[in-house]
């Protein structure tokens, strides 16, 4: 890459949003994660000392001996060993104590999810969410001249969903801040691009097409991300869906795998026939191949996206469209760097080798393609407007060859 990017996001300043993360909301993750699993006690106590070298420890080599992502880790790590926790790249260090959650607990030896719980409530608690949005998909998949206003309905629908973050907001607080009609909605959206992204995936209809989604969260956004699947193969927008997940547990309730078919079993055993419905349209649409589910260590690596391995950039490169979904994807995107605010989102990320259709709520000090006008007026009304989860983005790039 040529491009001179601006210094990396580092959690040095008190009062900052990354600098709360690292000394509050990771020792309270570990802390749930003990209080949310049976661990035996010499796990426990590697998930104590981690939460005490967080704020008083120095950056280390990950001490498995066995793990298949151990060589690149050693890479990533090597560059900031003997720094404490605040002066590395926030970006970096997210990924790190995640990583280091899964050293403590031996997720690789278990296979044993350690924000499984927090998942599971993410589905029970939002029942009622989850059947009004099967209702409204049923409701609406046999009427093709209205494709264009649900398409961009489910898009809504996944940015609501993508306030459902479990490392922000658990399971059993009330903080949430779900907004609850599409005009409020609307209202609360910086930038909004849903049109160019429908006139994207309406171009050559009738040629095989394939949409690429990076997954974020379990639990309702995921059934949002899974129904807006449904919709765009069912509308024909696209014939192939590949769906980007992690290859571990990471940032609490970022899908991995299996998260996959245990939401589509849960949708299938409802007892609404519209949410077991949009269940076995999932399971056809897998079991034809038109839904594909892939993980790689890439997403739980701290790299930003113009480092893309090989074998991605050349499967995205046949892509018609690349989604982004949520905070910590968007933060990849753009390398979570020091970036001017008003710089346009497509001179930003036109590195990519795509079309790229950003979703997301703000929960990091981090934006782009902004007016600084309409900033100063949203802070006058909503200080905590760039972490709080109330303000949403949906923006649109063309791609590297301006497709």
């Amino acid at each position: 890459m040529t491009k001179n990017y601006p210094p990396p996001i580092t959690s040095l300043e008190p009062g900052s949003w990354a600098h709360s993360t690292v000394s509050k909301r990771w020792p309270e993750i570990t802390r749930r994660v003990i209080a949310e699993n049976q661990y035996a006690p010499e796990i426990v106590k590697k998930l104590n000392n981690l939460q005490e070298e967080i704020l008083t420890g120095k950056i280390r080599h990950l001490g498995e001996t066995e793990a298949p992502d151990l060589t690149a880790w050693q890479t990533y790590v090597h560059p900031y060993l003997g720094m404490n926790w605040f002066e590395v790249p926030w970006f970096f260090g997210e990924q790190y104590f995640y990583r280091r959650v899964m050293e403590a607990v031996g997720y690789f030896l278990t296979k044993q999810d350690p924000f499984l719980y927090q998942k599971e409530q993410g589905l029970i608690t939002t029942v009622q969410d989850i059947q009004t949005f099967a209702i409204f998909l049923a409701g609406n998949l046999e009427k093709p001249d209205r494709w264009d206003r649900i398409l961009q309905d489910c898009l809504y629908f996944s940015i609501w969903g993508n306030q459902a973050d479990l490392s922000l907001w658990p399971t059993e607080g009330e903080e949430n801040p779900k907004h609850s009609s599409r005009a409020i909605l609307k209202e609360h959206l910086l930038e909004d691009h849903s049109l160019q992204i429908i006139h994207r995936l309406k171009k050559n209809l009738d040629l095989p097409k394939r949409v690429d989604l990076m997954l974020d969260n379990a639990g309702f956004e995921l059934v949002c991300d899974l129904g807006l699947s449904d919709m765009l193969l069912a509308g024909g927008f696209t014939n192939k869906i590949i769906l980007h997940v992690k290859a571990h547990p990471t940032f609490v309730s970022d899908v991995i795998s299996e998260d996959i078919q245990q939401t589509i079993s849960f949708l299938c055993c409802s007892d609404s026939d519209q949410v077991s419905g949009l269940g076995r349209r999932l399971e056809g649409y897998l079991g034809e191949g038109k839904i594909i589910t892939r993980s790689d260590f890439f997403w739980n690596s701290p790299l930003p996206m113009w480092e893309l391995t090989p074998e991605l950039r050349a499967g995205l490169g046949t892509s018609q469209l690349l989604i982004s979904k949520g905070d910590a994807n968007y933060r990849r995107v753009l390398g979570d760097r020091e970036w001017d605010i008003s710089l346009p989102f497509q001179q930003v990320v036109d590195y990519l080798p795509v079309p790229l259709a950003a979703l997301r709520t703000l929960k990091a000090e981090l934006a782009v393609g902004l007016d600084l006008d309409q900033i100063q007026l949203i802070y006058n009304q909503d200080p905590d407007w760039m972490v709080n989860g109330r303000w949403g983005m949906i923006q649109y790039a063309r791609g590297k060859n301006g497709m």
